[in-house]
């Protein structure tokens, strides 16, 4: 199943899991992941045009030192509600890869094929409402692009989790640990491995100051 969204998982953080088919696979950090996210930044902020949209490299590649699954997360925080407008789209379907066709207002419309046309595939909310969920899938490039408003508690709390590994270096040696242990022992459950990593990043937002209502969930 291809993208897993925080719809799909026990907590509200959690950006995806490629597939339940993709076995999880951590791999050590790789100085050229910024290369790559600044790579992809620069073709995004071409497709903007003069838009002034926030651009950020978030997920385990974008902390210094930690083992990751090599694709590169980019956040864009937007300031204009009717760009997030999905009202008039089809839901994406779990268990599919099918683009989903950008419907709505123009202001919409226009920005979902600009990054479209980046080589991106777009699946609507894909399960998490107040956010567009963009991705590509290939050896090398691969990459997920997320949208929200930049006063949203899911950009908030991206950069806070971000933020805090970059600037604790035993939890990054904690969260890596715990990451390929889980790896190891449910390589072929893509969905528990991702729950499974909940509570280590629910305690670090607690102490970062996250404001997602999942933080507070039983």
């Amino acid at each position: 199943m291809m993208p897993e969204t925080a719809a799909h998982t026990r907590g509200g953080f959690h950006l995806y899991a490629r597939s339940m088919a993709d076995p999880v696979v951590i791999v050590d950090y790789d100085p050229a992941w910024p290369g790559l996210y600044a790579r992809e930044a620069e073709s995004l902020l071409r497709s903007f045009g003069d838009a002034e949209h926030a651009i950020e490299h978030i997920g385990s590649t974008a902390v210094p030192g930690l083992a990751a699954k090599p694709v590169i997360d980019i956040l864009v925080a937007v300031a204009e509600p009717a760009l997030l407008d999905a009202s008039a789209e089809e839901q994406a379907v779990t268990g599919e890869e099918k683009a989903i066709d950008p419907r709505g207002n123009d202001a919409h419309v226009g920005f979902v094929r600009g990054i479209v046309g980046c080589k991106f595939t777009y699946r609507g909310v894909n399960g998490l409402p107040g956010r567009l969920y963009f991705f590509r899938h290939r050896e090398g490039r691969s990459a997920h692009v997320h949208v929200a408003r930049r006063d949203s508690w899911f950009v908030q709390d991206q950069l806070l989790f971000r933020d805090w590994l970059r600037s604790h270096p035993h939890d990054v040696l904690a969260y890596q640990t715990l990451k390929r242990e889980l790896a190891e022992r449910l390589r072929d459950d893509r969905i528990a491995y991702t729950n499974a990593k909940r509570d280590f990043i629910r305690d670090i937002l607690l102490q970062a100051g996250g404001v997602g209502p999942w933080l507070h969930e039983s």
